[in-house]
């Protein structure tokens, strides 16, 4: 089923009738691409995202729920992985966080040094200066 905000696929497990889902959510905002520097401050935002995170979906993990957060280049990819009946949890405490969104200054400073040396890494390959 797709709609003009997005698709829906569905297969059902008949091999092993295992009652898993796979969701992934994109994002978009136009606003990333508009700067070199709001797509450094959405790289940022999504690792302190990350970081926030990690505490409260620690339970998840070992329900055995996977999630990602990936800064792509129109937006924030939010990846699930899991038993489908546990998966709206952890989907909700993601959101409650985006909507609940806050950093201490302390976590934004560790998180800009340390994209400073991620992104000096990268463009000290040749293969990546040529491009």
């Amino acid at each position: 089923m797709c709609t003009n905000r997005g698709c829906l696929w569905y297969k059902k497990d008949n091999k092993f009738k295992i009652p898993k889902a796979y969701i992934r959510f994109n994002l978009i905002s136009p606003v990333i691409q508009r700067s070199p520097e709001n797509l450094v401050l959405f790289d940022i935002f999504v690792n302190i995202l990350a970081h926030n995170l990690a505490e409260p979906a620690y339970e998840a993990d070992v329900a055995q729920l996977e999630y990602k957060l990936v800064a792509s280049e129109h937006g924030l990819v939010i990846r699930l992985k899991g038993f489908n009946h546990k998966l709206p949890l952890l989907l909700t405490l993601i959101v409650d966080h985006l909507a609940d969104f806050s950093a201490e200054p302390g976590v934004f400073t560790m998180f800009s040094e340390q994209l400073k040396k991620t992104y000096f890494n990268i463009l000290i390959k040749p293969e990546r200066l040529g491009k």
